[in-house]
């Protein structure tokens, strides 16, 4: 199996253009011409540390898929001063690559928060906080005898195109010097015409420029709103029948793992619930939104003092399960998700994975 292949199916699943701004998810190490490689097996965790890059080599597999991205802050240096440091350089001596999809996964439709709610028996009604939209209308317009060049630079072999053609106006200069000025001519003209990812604008106008009378074409983008919201952070999520907020600490227990977790004062295990909202990760900033969607129980991880004391007198009670508690179904997804894709490949959970916050 090729590395390019795993990573390919994992980027259809959440592709890198979900990831906020701030992230670094996607390939943290390999080279680029090792990518068509073969992989003899992938180790899946939450966070990359040495013990992981170790097991990784004792399983015979040179990839190791995790949801926190190994470098996100940058490293100035690899002198092994700091446990990213470390792991880096361990992964490079082993010739282990490392794949990490972080907020691609977190808002991409089925991932951690939509897993959370289906784990918790609930339904997906709505993602909590939609990103942007980022559809695009992107309009070529070029000469009627380069818009099948156009065309495959576009969308390479994608057939979801629209030609229109249209006529227009080009400047030409006559060969003679001694003409004093430029005269005009109608030129049969084509517009190429698909929806395409904000990202994608700028690489097809790169391409373009580099084109035999590149400049002959022009590009126009449009903002296009497709009203689709299944991509983003968190979810609000409802119960068919009512259960009580007891019964839901159980459902969160047993799916969760939890041996211990925190919630408002709120709390009161009677009380009965049909709507709940969920963040996996670090949802804090997310109460608000979770309230005003009309949740009566809200589920994340790292809530602050300062947010449940802002809080202190909402009707809807929150939950934190734990950061690492939130995310570990994770795992579960590049599982099932590689296995469905190729099912004669090798997958592993990592044993050595340990949480870093212990309860005492």
């Amino acid at each position: 199996m090729k590395l390019s292949h795993i990573i390919a199916a994992l980027e259809e699943y959440a592709p890198l253009s979900l990831q906020e701004k701030w992230d670094n998810s996607g390939l943290q190490v390999g080279l680029p011409t090792e990518s068509d490689g073969e992989c003899t097996g992938a180790l899946l965790c939450l966070d990359v540390t040495p013990d992981i890059i170790a097991e990784a080599v004792s399983r015979g597999c040179n990839l190791v898929v995790s949801h926190h991205p190994l470098i996100f802050k940058g490293l100035k240096s690899l002198i092994g001063r700091t446990v990213a440091e470390r792991t880096v350089a361990a992964a490079i001596r082993a010739g282990v690559a490392v794949y990490s999809s972080h907020t691609a996964l977190d808002s991409t439709m089925g991932g951690i928060s939509y897993t959370m709610a289906t784990m918790l028996g609930a339904t997906v009604q709505r993602v909590l906080a939609p990103g942007e939209n980022r559809s695009m209308l992107l309009r070529a317009t070029c000469p009627r005898d380069m818009a099948a060049d156009v065309r495959l630079i576009l969308l390479g072999s994608r057939p979801e195109c629209n030609y229109v053609d249209v006529e227009g106006e080009s400047p030409v200069s006559p060969d003679s010097p001694d003409f004093p000025l430029d005269i005009v001519r109608h030129t049969p003209l084509c517009r190429v015409e698909t929806i395409v990812d904000a990202d994608e604008v700028r690489h097809f106008r790169a391409s373009v420029a580099t084109m035999p009378c590149g400049d002959k074409v022009s590009v126009e983008t449009v903002a296009v709103d497709d009203g689709n919201n299944s991509y983003g952070l968190g979810v609000f999520a409802t119960y068919d029948k009512a259960i009580t907020l007891g019964e839901l600490v159980e459902r969160m227990r047993s799916a969760f793992a939890l041996k211990s977790f925190k919630a408002s004062r709120a709390y009161n295990p009677d009380t009965k619930v049909t709507r709940i909202a969920l963040c996996g990760g670090a949802g804090g900033e997310f109460i608000g939104r979770a309230a005003a969607a009309g949740a009566q129980a809200y589920i994340s991880g790292d809530i602050r003092y300062h947010d449940f004391a802002d809080n202190a007198f909402s009707p809807m009670t929150i939950f934190d399960i734990g950061h690492f508690e939130s995310e570990l179904c994770a795992k579960d997804i590049f599982f099932k998700l590689i296995q469905k894709k190729f099912p004669n490949f090798a997958v592993y959970f990592a044993e050595s994975e340990q949480n870093p916050v212990i309860n005492l």
